[in-house]
């Protein structure tokens, strides 16, 4: 039996969003954790393909911006970040269509996508996004029977006094083989999911505390009903 390959594209554009606002702006106030994450999407990818034979995935990580090495930028951040996304055994792509400035969702990530597509590389994507850049992926795979799963995220925060919503490219969302609203798997963590707690690198203890508060509160809305 062949082995079944699942290829995860990571846009680096939308997930520098998402962790600034679990950062920053969510009570959770933590990173994400890539090999946390990457050990959840391999989980789910097998859930919705229901594949057959070994499993084997790949990951990709596609940074909105150039290599800061090339050009001799004083970012100790950015490389700390890189180290951790390899770390996680995610492979690392740099933007060679960044404006200085600017961040832009690297479209590098489309043209390898439909290339291990095309060569019979990937029986299956699974693409974390929101941008609608990519709503062309799923009908450009589709000829070489890759379906396609997409993580995408809404959410709503006040970033200095000023409503920030942030959604899903609805052409990207309807076009997908499937859909997973990553902002609710988040919201209904559970203590019997620990893939689910791995995602966040704080403490499980104040997930947890978070999770009790919330529970807490469910109880007071049902008896006041």
């Amino acid at each position: 039996m062949e082995d079944y390959r699942i290829g995860l594209f990571i846009d680096g554009f939308t997930l520098k969003r998402v962790n600034e606002y679990y950062r920053f702006y969510h009570p959770y106030r933590s990173r994400i954790d890539f090999k946390g994450l990457k050990c959840w999407v391999k989980a789910e990818a097998v859930h919705v393909f229901r594949p057959q034979g070994r499993i084997l995935m790949e990951s990709h990580y596609y940074h909105p911006y150039k290599d800061p090495k090339t050009r001799g930028w004083h970012t100790s951040g950015i490389l700390r970040f890189e180290q951790q996304i390899s770390d996680a055994g995610i492979q690392v792509h740099y933007s060679e269509n960044y404006l200085d400035n600017q961040f832009n969702p690297n479209m590098a990530l489309l043209d390898d996508a439909v290339v291990f597509s095309c060569y019979r590389k990937l029986n299956a994507i699974v693409l974390l996004s929101t941008q609608g850049q990519y709503a062309t992926l799923p009908e450009r795979v589709a000829p070489y029977s890759v379906p396609v799963l997409l993580l995408g995220w809404n959410f709503s925060y006040m970033r200095d006094s000023e409503p920030v919503n942030w959604k899903t490219d609805t052409a990207l969302k309807d076009r997908a083989s499937y859909y997973v609203a990553m902002d609710k798997v988040v919201e209904n963590l559970t203590e019997q999911d620990p893939l689910r707690f791995r995602i966040f690198q704080r403490e499980k203890y104040l997930v947890k505390s978070y999770l009790q508060g919330r529970a807490a509160d469910k109880v007071t809305e049902w008896k006041v009903s």
